[in-house]
């Protein structure tokens, strides 16, 4: 339990010198989106290539995913229902909503939590090829049937715009290179681990960074809505997750312990830059990757207090 402790109070640590970094201003007013996208096209890339292509590939696909998946997919229809037909919101709205309780944080909080308290990154391939290669697609479709996207575009857009995003590429060149048994020349290998080691304390960062404003109180008219994706996203889903992880499937100990965690990441960033490139509910994304994310530490306090 100790060491879950110290595994928190190294990524507040990093998170607090982004915080102090961002207050003083000494990386101009771009630092904070300079240290993301080199997190998102560089680092992250890099450390899952690295990660995945050491990793055996049943470890990667395995029943576990049924735990995490499982659990996403049934909040968010839960949430997408009640949001559409029973608060009678738009279908933008709802998909949103559904997005929101169900889209987690594993690119950003996962990788460095994978890390300092899982001890392993390989936790967190599973998780983000499921979103990207399920949920991202999916509810984007919703929103362009739906009339909610911005600009028309053709059809293979979405599924083009899936293909270049530079995590999936990431992570699919180190499942075949796991597959396939390919090893890097060691002159080429030692450079991208080394990149890749640029992705933990660089998400942290960034997010640190973001915290420098401060934050002001929800709009009015999303308080409500608001309530239902923090409670679903926190508490519901975790307890789906441990319930299909544990009792169901029979998981115990770190890999239970896993399954929790990573389905009690926040809400991901991703789900308010997609609210802004469709121009539905921003305000209710914005707060609740903010909310969900202040909350998220006491809620992995408390699952590693159960499970740890």
């Amino acid at each position: 339990m100790l060491a879950v402790f110290e595994g928190f109070a190294v990524i507040a640590g990093v998170i607090l010198v982004g915080f102090l970094l961002g207050r003083s201003g000494v990386l101009g007013p771009t630092g904070q989106q300079v240290i993301a996208k080199l997190v998102f096209y560089a680092g992250t890339p890099t450390l899952l290539y690295v990660t995945v292509s050491q990793t055996d590939l049943d470890l990667i696909f395995n029943s576990a995913l049924l735990a995490t998946g499982g659990s996403a997919i049934i909040v968010g229809i839960l949430l997408f229902a009640l949001t559409r037909w029973i608060r009678k919101r738009s279908t933008g709205e709802a998909m949103f909503s559904a997005w929101a309780v169900s889209y987690v944080n594993i690119g950003n909080l996962g990788i460095p939590i994978a890390a300092y308290v899982l001890y392993d990154v390989g936790y967190v391939a599973p998780v983000l090829l499921f979103q990207l290669i399920v949920l991202a697609p999916i509810g984007m479709a919703v929103l362009d049937a739906a009339g909610k996207k911005k600009h028309d575009t053709h059809w293979y857009s979405t599924i083009l715009q899936v293909l270049k995003n530079p995590i999936l590429l990431g992570a699919a060149a180190g499942v075949a290179a796991s597959a396939t048994g390919f090893e890097l020349p060691r002159f080429i290998f030692e450079p991208i681990d080394m990149i890749g080691a640029t992705a933990v304390p660089g998400a942290l960062l960034a997010f640190g960074i973001s915290l420098k404003d401060g934050w002001a109180l929800p709009v009015r008219g999303t308080r409500s809505q608001l309530s239902y994706i923090t409670v679903g996203k926190l508490v519901l889903q975790p307890v789906i997750a441990w319930a299909i992880g544990g009792p169901l499937l029979g998981y115990t100990g770190i890999d239970l312990f896993a399954i929790v965690v990573t389905s009690a990441l926040p809400t991901a960033q991703n789900v308010y830059i997609y609210s802004m490139q469709y121009r539905q509910s921003e305000a209710l994304m914005r707060d609740a990757v903010f909310i969900t994310t202040v909350l998220a530490v006491p809620t992995l306090v408390i699952v590693a207090a159960l499970l740890g």
